[in-house]
């Protein structure tokens, strides 16, 4: 009996064996090969995109520059204008009849309606 137990265990196992479908090889993938005018294009590319960022980069730089000094003028600008003014409200106050009069009285002049002439 023992020996009738083993040989239904084996054909239980062959079976077992047939019922799984046998497995097909796997055959490896070769691994694509990168061709020199690939790795060329490749290198080219991010060569060009390393020159664009750095384009890029010294164009901000330079804009920035640009934009300082324009900061800088336009300061300038206003402070002379500033100064202008300061000076047209001094010619003005200098310009008055009655400071006009003052001095020519302290160095001895006389204002003679006849003498004076309108501008038009």
């Amino acid at each position: 009996m023992t020996n009738l137990a083993v040989k239904y265990k084996q054909q239980a196992q062959e079976e077992v064996q047939i019922q799984t479908p046998p497995q097909q090889m796997v055959k490896p993938k070769a691994k694509a090969k990168i061709t020199r005018i690939e790795k060329l294009l490749y290198v080219a590319f991010i060569g060009f995109l390393l020159y664009a960022c750095v384009a890029f980069i010294g164009n901000k730089a330079g804009l920035y520059q640009v934009n300082v000094e324009a900061a800088t003028i336009e300061e300038k600008i206003v402070q002379q204008q500033k100064e202008n003014q300061e000076l047209q409200a001094e010619v003005e106050k200098l310009s008055r009849y009655e400071r006009i009069a003052e001095v020519a009285k302290k160095h001895g002049l006389e204002i003679n309606a006849n003498n004076v002439k309108g501008l038009k």
